[in-house]
């Protein structure tokens, strides 16, 4: 069994949310899919991120 025995901070980034201006950090785990789909030519898109603390409001960390 695996035990988890604390964080790395290195790892960890922050962002700042452009709806309400807090600075969130988060680890790689805390980021999920928020979207994927097609665009208009056929190609693939999408947005990963997660919500903000504060607000809620969906934070981008990457898009395609």
């Amino acid at each position: 069994m695996v035990k988890v025995v604390g964080q790395d901070s290195a790892v960890s980034k922050r962002i700042t949310c452009k709806n309400c201006g807090a600075i969130n950090e988060y680890l790689p785990v805390d980021v999920r899919e928020l979207y994927r789909g097609r665009d208009i030519g056929g190609g693939s898109e999408g947005r990963d991120g997660f919500n903000c603390g504060q607000c809620r409001k969906e934070i981008t960390t990457r898009s395609f």
